[in-house]
């Protein structure tokens, strides 16, 4: 059996020169050149490569540079000139021998990686055929490269080997994870850490993988920093150990805050809020949030969300509330939520909402069914500037589900990130859309208008909406952002039309404030009138 390490295969040239009784001079003639031991390579395509003219002046180093064109086309293990006297001058006798014609291609180390076929045509070689050294040798190059795009960067070829009954024999090791290391971890528990990187010890090492699981971490928001290391833990066996530093962030945050609001009327009003959000409950994971508004209009929010039930991909979350609603009258409305969210796809998540709705100003109840899809593909939840967020939802109300409101409603929500004029610049695109089948109750109309939504404008509401916001945001010094924005919305009715004539738009400037409570976000927006309104908020605003 012809053994070759590391999948390279390097044979050795042997040139043995035989002359007849007298020693070959400079000056004496090619007489001819004769082919030996070739049965399925055919004499044409030998000589074809072979650049020495019969009839020419004997040149040692032109057949020595023939000898090395034959063993390039590789189909010979080893190759003999022998050299023999004749009357005419030189014969030079090309003896050759062949490698065996493919039997059997045995590949070891990729079941459950790639499928056999894929790896053979990547190979080069086919059963049946004659083997040829230089096409393996190309193979294996492409393989090595494959390998490295794929993400499987500790792949190496143990061992390759032909044997003279053409049996090829190829051994790979992947290379594995032996074990993986946290570091730095003092309040998240392991597991919450571990769910998210998507590889366990004993798979094959993939540093894209590697890479996802990263991300998947860095989307958390829960660590200031986050180091991977790989570490080859046994050379021989190919094993390496995954070492994750982690510097753990502020999870938790509250915000309070209080203004002056105008109302239709012209009346104002004081409000004051209170936000406290944990997003890493106990190290879990899990998110409890609670808020309350007091003022002309008051709420009470309870919420709390556990992203893997049990350590599945299933998602839960309820969400109870007591709202006070400025509307025409006022309506105090009491409810509940329960959500479940389970992948669709690789990217796309599914969620299904219930939620129950009391009406105590009009003693009436709303029940309906949410259905969402969405993703996110930014590379960076704080200041992405690249990917973006899609979100598509369908509410029913009514129907079998019972209450007193029947109705549909159609929402998307697309945002898109962008890298700037600079690598600290970023442009941000939402467009918000909804719609309805029929005419809906007050307090489940769309609304727009204020910081999140329409800036420079209050709250109005219709059965449909259209919205636009454009920002350029700009990294000033360190924990200071500023953004110029533009927005662009109009609700309305069931029945009416979108009319461009009717969109309010306006453009101002801001300042995001990064704070040991959070996100400040201040907005000062000019409407179409250019009359000036100033926004206070938390977060960026899309």
């Amino acid at each position: 059996m012809k053994k070759f390490a590391l999948g390279i295969l390097v044979l050795t040239l042997v040139v043995t020169i035989t002359l007849g009784a007298e020693d070959v001079q400079a000056e004496d003639i090619l007489a001819d050149i004769v082919i030996e031991g070739n049965e399925n390579v055919s004499e044409e395509e030998i000589m074809a490569v072979i650049e020495s003219e019969i009839g020419g002046e004997y040149d040692r180093t032109q057949l020595r540079e023939d000898m090395e064109a034959v063993y390039d086309l590789g189909y010979f293990e080893d190759i003999n000139v022998n050299f023999q006297s004749t009357a005419d001058g030189l014969k030079a006798i090309f003896v050759l021998q062949e490698f065996p014609v493919l039997t059997e291609i045995n590949i070891n180390g990729l079941d459950g990686i790639y499928p056999r076929e894929d790896v053979v045509d990547d190979l080069g070689v086919t059963e049946g055929e004659i083997f040829n050294v230089e096409r393996l040798n190309s193979g294996i190059s492409e393989l090595r490269l494959r390998f490295q795009e794929d993400g499987y960067g500790l792949a190496r070829f143990d061992n390759v080997d032909i044997s003279p009954e053409g049996v090829l024999d190829i051994e790979i090791n992947i290379g594995y994870l032996n074990e993986i290391k946290l570091e730095g971890n003092e309040k998240t528990r392991d597991y919450v850490i571990l769910r998210e990187l998507n590889i366990e010890p004993g798979d094959p090492v993939n540093f894209n993988k590697i890479q996802e699981g990263y991300q998947n971490l860095f989307m958390l928001e829960y660590f200031e920093d986050i180091s991977p290391d790989l570490v080859m833990a046994d050379e021989e066996e190919n094993l390496a150990n995954l070492v994750l530093e982690v510097e753990e962030g502020n999870t938790g945050s509250l915000n309070l805050g209080g203004g002056y609001r105008q109302g239709k009327d012209g009346e104002g009003n004081w409000f004051a809020f209170a936000d406290v959000q944990e997003e890493n409950l106990f190290g879990r994971g899990q998110t409890l949030s609670f808020n309350v508004q007091l003022g002309d209009e008051r709420e009470y929010n309870l919420g709390f969300q556990e992203p893997h039930v049990n350590g599945t991909e299933l998602s839960f979350g309820f969400n109870v509330y007591d709202q006070l609603r400025s509307l025409d009258p006022k309506k105090r409305i009491r409810g509940f939520t329960t959500t479940f969210g389970h992948p669709i796809t690789e990217t796309w998540d599914g969620e299904f909402r219930f939620k129950n709705e009391r009406n105590l100003t009009d003693q009436l109840t709303s029940r309906s069914i949410t259905l969402t899809g969405s993703r996110d593909t930014r590379e960076n939840p704080v200041f992405p500037q690249s990917g973006g967020i899609d979100r598509l939802s369908t509410e029913f109300a009514g129907y079998v589900i019972g209450g007193d409101s029947k109705f549909i409603k159609y929402g998307t929500d697309n945002r898109r990130y962008f890298q700037g004029f600079r690598d600290d610049h970023a442009v941000a695109l939402r467009l918000d859309t909804g719609f309805s089948n029929t005419e809906l109750p007050l307090t489940e109309k769309y609304r727009i208008g204020g910081p999140d939504t329409l800036r420079g404008y209050t709250s109005r509401a219709g059965d449909n909406k259209a919205l636009f916001n454009i920002e350029y945001r700009l990294q000033m010094i360190d924990n200071v952002q500023g953004v110029i924005f533009g927005d662009a919305g109009q609700v309305w009715d069931d029945g009416e039309v979108l009319k461009g004539s009717n969109t309010d738009h306006s453009v101002g400037l801001g300042v995001r404030l990064n704070t040991p409570l959070g996100q400040l976000r201040l907005d000062y927006a000019f409407d179409k009138d250019w009359e000036g309104t100033p926004h206070l908020s938390f977060g960026q605003t899309f």
